[in-house]
């Protein structure tokens, strides 16, 4: 009797501890001020910050500050300079530049976005779950990754794009054959990630009152443990989205992207090459706007490791 009983008051006292609804979402308020007043702080993570705020606002003001059709072409506008009626003139089938960027831009950041996202949702329980139970059944899923990791990335995309075009696969599902590629492509690493950081994790007090309690294993990885590696899920995913686009825009660039007239900016920036000489600005507002939204998610995402990680914290 007087060995269960303490394992009993532990039990009891970590059963009031348990924070209620309205509390969880007090702390989340504390939390989201906090990180905003670390946000402010940090120069790096605030710039990049503005800057995805400007870039998430004119892709959702796109339909609204847009005049012209991104698709529709009109010869008698051909490699018009910048001007009133078109602010970054048109390109060599007299679409408006500026109407292109818009809506490649809201395509392909929607198109980076979808796939880590998937990548997170394929990785991050795998990887939890396998380094929470241990043993056999993580050695077999490191294994599995470690095969993953093995075959190039690129080989990938280039493998599920192609058989795409072979399938002639158009539209919202040639985006969708793009979307597994990336997603799956990205699910290794932050599989690694999620499994170091849950290695951590599961030896701590809070995993054994949760044990203690009789939580399930299920339970105390995926809803006890989980929460608590987010903060390098989330800087890793955020570096990975400018690494997206830039893979998205190299495989548009080299026609193996999206199919023409959709606008984008790789396949724009590759369609410009033959009036480099004679009209370079059709070349360089692409690429400016690759380069913008690649440095927009880089610096946010560095700023978000230096904020997130105690260890540069106190440097």
């Amino acid at each position: 009797m007087t060995e269960i009983a303490p394992q009993m008051r532990s039990a009891l006292g970590t059963a009031a501890a348990r924070p209620t609804m309205s509390q969880r979402l007090r702390r989340t308020q504390v939390t989201l001020h906090n990180a905003m007043g670390e946000l402010y702080k940090s120069k790096t993570a605030f710039a990049g910050f503005l800057m995805l705020v400007f870039l998430v606002f004119a892709c959702l003001a796109t339909p609204y500050a847009t005049r012209y059709d991104p698709v529709k072409q009109n010869y008698a506008q051909m490699l018009k300079a910048p001007s009133e009626a078109h602010y970054l003139g048109t390109d060599r089938y007299g679409r408006d530049i500026l109407s292109r960027i818009l809506w490649g831009g809201r395509r392909l950041v929607t198109i980076a976005v979808a796939a880590v996202v998937f990548g997170m949702l394929l990785g991050v329980p795998y990887g939890v779950l396998s380094g929470y139970y241990g043993g056999w059944a993580d050695s077999v899923a490191m294994r599995i990754v470690d095969g993953l990791l093995a075959f190039p990335g690129i080989l990938l995309y280039l493998l599920i794009v192609t058989l795409a075009r072979a399938w002639q696969i158009e539209g919202i599902w040639n985006d969708l054959s793009l979307i597994f590629a990336l997603g799956f492509a990205f699910m290794p690493e932050v599989a690694r990630l999620s499994r170091g950081v849950t290695l951590g994790e599961r030896e701590k007090e809070y995993v054994e009152a949760a044990r203690t309690m009789g939580d399930s294993s299920l339970y105390i990885a995926l809803c006890q443990i989980l929460p608590n590696c987010i903060s390098p899920l989330i800087v890793n995913a955020t570096v990975r989205l400018g690494y997206t686009i830039l893979i998205i825009a190299a495989l548009s660039f080299l026609g193996l992207g999206t199919l023409p007239p959709t606008p984008d900016w790789g396949a724009d920036l590759s369609a410009a090459r033959d009036h480099m000489e004679t009209h370079p600005l059709t070349a360089v507002f692409p690429g400016l706007a690759i380069c913008y939204t690649v440095l927009a998610f880089n610096l946010f995402g560095d700023g978000l490791r230096d904020i997130l990680d105690p260890r540069l914290a106190e440097r």
